[in-house]
C-alpha cells in the first residue's frame, strides 16, 4: 500500500511537471506567432507569463527563450531600454547552459539596441568578441556573415582593429551573400567596403565596389540604400578628383532624398556639403551643413559629429578660426560617445592646425598623438594626410 501510494504521487508530480512544461511550451509558441503577425503587445504578455513559469526552474531554456522574445519584441516595438535588461539576462543564461544557437539570436537583438542605446564601442567590445567566439561554434554561415558584417563595420568605425583586418569581415560576408539570390542587405556591406577602401587609400578598389553597391540599392529599388549607397561612392569619385562622375551620383541622390525631410535626407546633405564645397560653392555648402546639424543633433549624434568636423575645416579654410573652433569644442564635451574615429581624426587635425598658428609644439603634440591612433588602428590615408600636416608646420 505504501509503495502504490508513493507511485501515484510520482505519477501526479510527473504529470504536473508534464503539465506545465507544455504550458510552458505553448506560452513561447504562441509569443512567437504573436511576434512573426506583429502584435508585440501580446507576444510580450505572454513571453511574460511563460518566463513566470520557468523561473520555477534555474537557467531552464525555457527561460532563455522567454528573455529572447521579450528582448526580441521589445525592440521590433522600439523599446531598446528593456532589449538591454531581458537581453543581458538571457544572455548570462545562455551562456551558463551552452547554448551558443539561443546565444547568438539574443546577442543579436543586443546588438541592435546598444546601436540603438548610443553605447560606446568600448561598453560594446566584449559583445562583439563573443559574438564571433558563439558563431565560430554554429554550422551557420548566414549568422556569421550576419556577426561579421556588423563587426567589420563597428570595427571600422571604432579604429579597434587594424583596417586590413576589418575588411576580412566584411568580405566574408560579402562572399555569403553573393551567393544569396536576391539578398536585399548585400547593398550595405558593399558601402561598407567601399567606405573601408577609400580609407586605406586604394581608390580604385573603393570605386568598384561602390558602383555595385549603387546597382545593387536601384536592383532593390530602397530609398535609404540608394541615398546612402550613392553618397558613399560619390565621396570616393571626389577623393579621385573626379568631379563631373561625382555630380552625377549627387545629383541623382538629392532628388530622391529630397522626398521626404527625415534622418536620411540630412545625411545625405551632410555629404553633399562637401561636394558643393569642392564645387566651390562655399556658402551653399555652410548653409546646408548647419542645417543638417539642427536636425542631426536631436536625433543621431553619430553623423551630428562628423558633420560637425567637417564644418570645422570648412571655417578654418576659410579663416573663420573662431567658428572652426567652436565646432571642435563640441568634440570635447559630446552628448553621446558614439563617434567615429575618421570624425575625431579630422577634428584633431584642424584643431592642431588652428593651435600652429601660435603654438607648434603643442600642435605637434596632437599631431603626435593622432598617428599613434592610426597606428592602431590602420587608418592609413589619414596618417598620411597628417604627416603632410605636421611636415608643413
Amino acid at each position: 500500500m505504501k509503495y502504490l501510494t508513493l507511485i501515484v504521487l510520482l505519477l501526479i508530480f510527473s504529470c504536473n511537471e508534464l503539465s506545465k512544461s507544455e504550458t510552458q511550451k505553448d506560452l513561447i509558441e504562441k509569443s512567437e506567432a504573436s511576434m512573426v503577425t506583429n502584435d508585440y503587445t501580446m507576444a510580450i504578455k505572454l513571453a511574460k507569463e511563460a518566463l513566470k513559469l520557468s523561473k520555477l526552474e534555474k537557467d531552464s531554456i525555457s527561460m532563455a527563450e522567454a528573455l529572447y522574445i521579450l528582448a526580441r519584441s521589445s525592440a521590433l516595438s522600439g523599446d531598446f531600454n528593456n532589449v538591454v535588461i531581458y537581453g543581458e539576462e538571457g544572455k548570462k543564461i545562455t551562456k551558463r547552459i551552452i547554448n551558443y544557437p539561443l546565444e547568438y539570436k539574443i546577442n543579436n537583438t543586443l546588438s541592435w539596441a546598444y546601436f540603438e542605446e548610443g553605447k560606446s564601442f568600448d561598453e560594446s567590445s566584449e559583445h562583439n568578441k563573443r559574438q564571433l567566439f558563439v558563431v565560430s561554434k554554429l554550422n551557420d554561415n548566414e549568422a556569421k556573415a550576419s556577426v561579421h558584417n556588423n563587426y567589420g563595420y563597428d570595427a571600422t568605425v571604432s579604429g579597434s582593429v587594424p583596417l586590413t583586418e576589418a575588411i576580412q569581415y566584411s568580405k566574408f560576408a560579402n562572399d555569403y551573400y553573393a551567393k544569396t539570390e536576391n539578398h536585399k542587405g548585400r547593398w550595405y556591406t558593399l558601402m561598407n567596403l567601399t567606405w573601408q577602401y577609400r580609407l586605406l587609400n586604394d581608390l580604385e578598389k573603393s570605386e568598384a565596389y561602390g558602383l555595385l553597391s549603387a546597382a545593387q540599392a536601384e536592383k532593390d529599388n530602397d530609398r535609404h540604400a540608394i541615398v546612402e549607397a550613392n553618397t558613399n561612392l560619390g565621396e570616393t569619385l571626389m577623393a579621385q578628383n573626379k568631379m563631373n562622375e561625382a555630380k552625377l551620383v549627387y545629383e541623382s541622390a538629392l532628388k530622391i532624398s529630397a522626398q521626404k525631410n527625415d534622418r536620411d535626407k540630412y545625411v545625405f546633405d551632410v555629404y553633399y556639403s562637401r561636394y558643393l564645397w569642392n564645387s566651390g560653392k562655399k556658402k551653399e555648402a555652410i548653409l546646408l551643413i548647419n542645417n543638417a546639424i539642427n536636425f542631426l543633433k536631436n536625433s543621431e549624434v553619430f553623423y551630428e559629429m562628423l558633420a560637425r568636423a567637417y564644418l570645422a575645416e570648412y571655417y578654418y579654410l576659410l579663416g573663420d578660426s573662431d567658428k572652426s573652433q567652436k565646432q571642435i569644442d563640441v568634440f570635447k564635451n559630446p552628448r553621446a560617445t558614439y563617434i567615429s574615429q575618421e570624425a575625431k581624426i579630422k577634428a584633431s587635425i584642424i584643431e592642431a592646425q588652428l593651435l600652429a598658428k601660435n603654438n607648434n609644439e603643442e600642435a605637434l603634440k596632437i599631431l603626435n598623438s593622432s598617428l599613434n591612433e592610426l597606428n592602431k588602428s590602420g587608418a592609413e590615408y589619414l596618417k598620411l594626410k597628417i604627416q603632410k600636416i605636421k611636415d608643413e608646420l
